[in-house]
């Protein structure tokens, strides 16, 4: 029971540090502060992807499309891919049972990555509210990655690990919002 504990905390700090990061960049101009985050996550990542071979192609996947969707666009994200691969380099890469399996979980978990992105980018909120949230919250990618566990069972834990994963980035994503609303964005703990 402890196990499955620190594994799906490990997944929520990798979104939670991951968004982290990502805001502390883009949303709060606080590149120096990013590092750390950023850190956190790249060796997180490296962790998990280290524990079994389902985790290792969705994280793979999740790595993937970031790097081919062109958002690695700072240098403080490379901290988090040097540990990455580092991690794996020391740990090692999990036994893989089957490659053809593990290719074709990769290339369909690629796929509704593009299609979530391509549909963030489409999606309009007046014209298709629904399709804006499913698309928003990059829906399609956590429901395949359980549609994936009915051909692969051994999948599951992995593909629930995606959905805290995604709690723990949008838990930072709504506080985020909630302070910049709030007008604390850009303000030292002096100045509030």
């Amino acid at each position: 029971m402890l196990e499955w504990a620190i594994y799906f905390s490990a997944y929520f700090l990798a979104g939670l540090s991951l968004k982290l990061g990502d805001d502390l960049l883009d949303e709060l101009d606080r590149p120096q502060a990013a590092w750390i985050p950023l850190s956190s996550a790249g060796l997180l990542f490296g962790l998990l992807m280290t524990v079994s071979e389902w985790d290792f192609v969705l994280l793979t996947s999740i790595v993937v499309g970031v790097l081919v969707s062109g958002k690695v666009n700072r240098p403080q994200f490379s901290v988090g891919f040097m540990l990455i691969f580092s991690t794996l380099l020391l740990v090692g890469i999990p036994i893989v049972t089957g490659w053809l399996d593990w290719w074709t979980i990769l290339i369909i978990l690629f796929l509704s990555a593009i299609l979530d992105e391509k549909g963030n980018d489409w999606a309009d909120r007046e014209t298709s509210p629904l399709a804006f949230k499913i698309f928003e919250y990059r829906f399609v990618l956590k429901i395949v990655a359980i549609c994936l566990a009915i051909p692969w069972p051994l999948f599951l834990p992995a593909a629930i690990g995606l959905w805290i994963f995604d709690i723990g980035y949008e838990t930072v994503g709504c506080i985020v919002r909630r302070k910049s609303s709030e007008g604390f964005v850009g303000k030292t703990a002096a100045d509030i």
